[in-house]
């Protein structure tokens, strides 16, 4: 029943193709998202309490796998395509599928948080920070108050989508093996260099994040082409799936075992990445940011390979119900719980001890988000996209 209500809730692909154990890998990685957002630990309490404070710390790793199945499942029917057809570039309709897909909800939570904002403070900058975002001027100004720290992802987000189709045209008449390969040397290596050119010559550490010459490295940081490494790893592991999904299951079922060492690596990225942060918050260590884009990024690759054993049990752990649903609603949760955590967060006080005070403070605000979510995506988000993916069909003759 469950699974009839989840596929009333899905929608069209260009592909033509649904991987249920991506929903799942999608569900992960809001999870990871929204914990560290929400969830803290006391280090005092023993080595549990660490380590679960190590994952939380580390729980913006789920960003970079957002951005590595983007990466896949956005070039996936460019690479169908240029499989038959070597000087295919564009897919009919992709500028619609990805404008129905991210601007409404963007700019729904762009309304809903001025509201929230102007009721609290009344404070007019508060609208200069809305039509910014709302412009695409977020990319190129650091914006005081940042109105949703979220939003930083969606501009990355766009640039990869208007990125690939023009590096398809540029590589017209080449395999998509080729393509793949090329593609991803240049996603990866370009900004590699950027950030290495945009780090404070010299410098190593950035010593006080704090302080402003940082705080502007950090904005550079996470602006383009800076952030485009992590879709190079969903484009190669695309350039790699379709010839092979033509194969007998057979042949390439084995290969989903290469999922459980991407399942294996994300948590080991994450504990790591966590213990990292909290000794030298890695954001502000050339080598933290370094590891931060490529050990969550591989991880999230290889956990990818689960789609070619539809039965195995990483494919079906991730294909539960729950957080497949968990990941179909996962792009209006990442818009929307930021700033309704962090209200509960700085209007409360110490708990305490208290684990009521705790569960207020954030297993509250965390479900009214997800139910809030779910109503957005069922009756605002997802009309829309069949809506889109309705007016793309040819029509009947």
């Amino acid at each position: 029943m469950f699974a009839r209500l989840l596929q009333r809730w899905e929608v069209s692909t260009s592909s033509g193709s649904h991987f249920q154990v991506l929903d799942g890998l999608r569900g992960v990685a809001i999870l990871l998202v929204v914990a560290h957002h929400t969830l803290y630990t006391n280090p005092e309490h023993g080595l549990l309490a660490r380590l679960i404070g190590y994952v939380i710390a580390a729980g913006g790793l789920g960003v970079p796998v957002f951005f590595v199945l983007s990466g896949f499942l956005i070039s996936y029917p460019f690479f169908q395509k240029r499989e038959t057809d070597p000087q295919f570039w564009y897919q009919r309709g992709y500028a619609r599928r990805r404008i129905g897909k991210i601007l409404p909800p963007f700019y729904l939570s762009i309304v809903l948080f001025l509201i929230f904002y102007w009721v609290q403070f009344h404070d007019p900058a508060y609208f200069d920070s809305a039509w910014k975002w709302a412009t695409g001027l977020g990319n190129f100004i650091r914006l005081d108050p940042v109105l949703n720290g979220s939003y930083w992802s969606l501009i990355v987000e766009s640039h990869f989508y208007i990125l690939l189709p023009l590096l398809f045209w540029l590589t017209r008449g080449i395999s998509g093996a080729k393509t793949g390969l090329i593609i991803f040397a240049l996603l990866f290596f370009v900004p590699l260099l950027a950030r290495h050119l945009t780090w404070p010559t010299g410098m190593m550490t950035l010593p006080d994040y704090t302080d402003a010459v940082n705080r502007e490295t950090m904005f550079k940081l996470m602006r383009f082409p800076c952030q485009l490494d992590y879709f190079s790893w969903g484009i190669l592991f695309a350039s790699l799936y379709v010839p092979l999904a033509r194969a007998e299951l057979d042949k390439v079922r084995a290969l989903a075992s290469l999922g459980y060492a991407g399942a294996a690596l994300l948590l080991i990225s994450v504990v790591f990445m966590g213990w990292w942060a909290g000794k030298f918050n890695f954001f502000e260590t050339r080598s933290g940011v370094e590891l931060s884009h490529f050990l969550p990024a591989l991880a999230a690759m290889l956990l990818l390979f689960f789609v070619f054993d539809p039965q195995c049990i990483g494919t079906r752990l991730l294909s539960a119900g729950w957080l497949r649903f968990t990941g179909i609603i996962s792009y209006e949760w990442f818009l929307f719980h930021g700033p309704i955590v962090q209200f509960f967060l700085t209007h409360n006080g110490p708990t305490h001890g208290s684990i009521a005070a705790y569960a207020w403070r954030t297993i509250v605000p965390m479900v009214i988000t997800f139910i809030f979510s779910a109503l957005v995506y069922r009756y605002f988000s997802l009309p829309i996209l069949n809506h889109v993916r309705k007016s793309l069909k040819p029509a009947a003759r």
